[in-house]
């Protein structure tokens, strides 16, 4: 399977698609205005246009008019839908799930975003549930990687393997990678604006059409009887325009699905769990189906066909499963899973609330189109002639003991599953807790020396027995990392005040000695990057660098910080010019060790860059850090800091090491 071609071709056509639907909103635009012209000449116009001689002045207003209250509108949706993916998950009645949850299932979902969210080097996203929805689907919502949900409807996690559910998962990770869960949002804005122009004709048509007999004077009023007219033009052209926008999305979405496809195998390594979860989907009693009324507004961002497919397909939101599978199983059989049991510490799903209305609707006489289709897609069973599941096992971890300090560290950051069990128990279950999470943070930051420790003691109070308690718990080597970003979830349960006050103290401890160390610094940047935008709801920095010339300096402080590093001078150099070889720019010179604030400086201007230019410095960094052969954990933090603090997920670089040591 070729999925770098599959990801080359998806990005080109979405391109193209996305030229089409803008293309429409102006088609939309002008026929608007020429309708609008039309029957301004059957009106009693208050205003005396001479709509025959300057035909092409006004239908030019016209157009521009339009246009431009088409694209208010847009924006105006757009602007409602950039507060976060947690807005939509809870708009679909999504279920929070806390990071302490006790519940298998549940529990079972967030180990598998978090092992996903370390592997793919990004935040790991909060989780929700549909417990109402018991059809197999998923879906990733939001503006960034920051504030980026996964949402797993309740049939996902009482059908699917782990390994099934992990591929589900690594699928959206990709929509969120690839910056999928922003056009969505983009999508669904275009797509109400068009839908806006349906719902005000069908007001004109229907509100005016019930006064418009008579004038003020009882006879028929021209001017009035115009006006459902006009209404039902924009119901008609509002639906045209909807229709249309509708194809484009769903033929851009379903390039989008196969890129992410592609991609979740990347992840896992392997195509068979992301097959047999569509599989799955296919023999299911309920399919994908998602019945919640909002389900149509966010279509486009499901894991598989949430809603009943009309005209033969064409705007199904996502390609056909078929079509799906044999890109990962170019063998199939052509046959689905039936009979499909829920794993053993699953019950079996409910039915929706809204599937019972509709059967009840049904068998009521009601002639509703869209109750009629609700009802019969639920009720419709799975072809039964399928061939047996296969075994559905969950994976048997075996027990881990902890690591010495002498052992070698051979391990790979992009599996975390192999990993995670090296951590000691007490430090997992802090993460994992929203009180216990700032006892862990304040532990990375304790002092050595016994007079800085006396000092954050004296500041902790009360809570300094419960942070001692951890500090005896030891970290392996390359894993401190991965233990902060497990608890980045649990903090963002916080309240405000209490983020306030944590933020504060962490800053006291680090402060504590009088000084800054690089490591203390940068675990605070990256802290107060992912966590401060969720408690004070800052406005999303605009791209303000497009020309990495222009970042040069920034650049240069940093690779000149790497170089710095090494034992000898010849080293540095040599390091440095490692790093400016991948920007292909001979003018930079190493610099003396730069402060941290002008490294601070340097990482603000590269925040405020363009994502090519973040991903560009990023591979110049890992030239720099590679020259010697080998990455140590240092190095491997130092890079994952960066690609947190620049919002520009990639996986962690592998960490070799001769001999174990354990990190402070």
């Amino acid at each position: 399977m070729d999925f770098y071609r599959y990801q080359d071709q998806a990005k080109k056509l979405s391109t193209r698609l996305l030229i089409l639907f803008f293309a429409g909103l102006i088609s939309l635009s002008a026929a608007l205005t020429l309708a609008g012209l039309f029957l301004w000449q059957l009106t009693d116009q208050v205003i005396n246009i001479d709509t025959n001689s300057q035909f092409w002045h006004w239908y030019v207003i016209g157009n521009i008019t339009i246009f431009a209250v088409l694209v208010l509108i847009t924006l105006l949706k757009y602007s409602s839908l950039c507060k976060g993916g947690r807005v939509v998950a809870e708009t679909l009645g999504a279920r929070y799930v806390h990071v302490n949850t006790q519940d298998p299932g549940d529990n079972r979902l967030r180990n598998v975003v978090e092992e996903m969210a370390l592997a793919a080097g990004m935040p790991v996203p909060s989780v929700y549930v549909l417990d109402e929805e018991p059809g197999i689907n998923a879906f990733a919502a939001g503006m960034g990687i920051n504030d980026a949900v996964i949402v797993v409807t309740q049939g996902a996690i009482s059908y699917l393997t782990r390994d099934e559910l992990q591929a589900v998962v690594a699928h959206e990770f990709s929509h969120i990678q690839h910056g999928d869960i922003r056009l969505n949002q983009q999508l669904a804005a275009l797509i109400g604006s068009l839908m806006f122009l349906g719902e005000l004709g069908r007001w004109l048509s229907q509100g005016s059409g019930r006064g418009r007999h008579h004038g003020l004077g009882g006879s028929p009023n021209k001017s009035s009887s115009a006006v459902p007219f006009f209404g039902l033009t924009l119901m008609l052209l509002g639906a045209a325009g909807t229709v249309w926008g509708k194809l484009m999305k769903s033929a851009l979405n379903r390039q989008r699905e196969f890129l992410a496809d592609a991609s979740a195998v990347q992840f896992t390594r392997y195509s068979a769990p992301l097959a047999s979860a569509l599989k799955k989907v296919g023999g299911h009693r309920y399919a994908s189906l998602i019945f919640h009324p909002q389900a149509e507004t966010f279509s486009h961002l499901f894991f598989s066909q949430g809603l009943s497919q009309n005209f033969r397909g064409w705007l199904a939101s996502h390609p056909p499963l078929q079509e799906r599978i044999r890109r990962l199983e170019p063998d199939w059989d052509g046959m689905y899973y039936a009979n499909l049991q829920p794993m053993a510490d699953e019950p079996p799903p409910p039915l929706p609330s809204a599937f019972t209305a509709a059967v009840q609707l049904k068998a009521a006489g009601n002639d509703d189109l869209a109750t009629l289709l609700l009802a019969q897609s639920a009720l419709t069973l799975a072809p039964v002639d399928k061939p047996n599941a296969v075994a559905q096992n969950a994976q048997n971890h075996k027990p881990q003991k902890q690591p010495t300090e002498t052992e070698p560290v051979l391990y790979d950051t992009t599996a975390p599953s192999e990993w995670l069990p090296l951590l000691p128990d007490a430090l997992v279950k802090a993460a994992r807790s929203p009180f216990d999470a700032r006892f862990l943070l304040y532990r990375l930051v304790l002092a050595d020396d016994q007079p800085t420790r006396r000092i954050q003691h004296n500041l902790l109070g009360q809570e300094a027995s419960a942070v001692a308690t951890l500090a005896q718990q030891s970290i392996p080597c390359g894993l401190r990392l991965a233990l902060v970003e497990l608890a980045i979830p649990s903090l963002k349960e916080l309240t405000a005040e209490q983020y306030q006050a944590f933020h504060n103290m962490l800053w006291q401890l680090i402060q504590a000695d009088q000084q800054t160390s690089f490591a203390e610094w940068l675990l605070y940047r990256m802290l107060t990057h992912q966590l401060t935008p969720h408690f004070s709801h800052e406005a999303r920095q605009f791209v303000k660098y497009r020309d990495i010339n222009t970042l040069m300096p920034a650049i240069e402080q940093w690779l000149s910080y790497l170089a710095h590093q090494a034992n000898n001078d010849e080293d540095a150099a040599r390091i440095f010019s490692a790093g400016v070889a991948q920007l292909s720019q001979a003018a930079l010179t190493l610099q003396p060790l730069p402060t941290q604030d002008a490294l601070g400086n340097a990482l603000d201007q590269l925040q405020q860059s363009s994502p090519a230019i973040r991903l560009n410095f990023l591979q110049a960094i890992v030239k720099a850090i590679e020259y010697d052969g080998k990455i140590s954990a240092h190095e491997a933090e130092l890079f994952q800091m960066l690609t947190y603090c620049l919002d520009c997920p990639l996986p962690p670089p592998q960490i070799l090491s001769e001999t174990k040591k354990t990190a402070h």
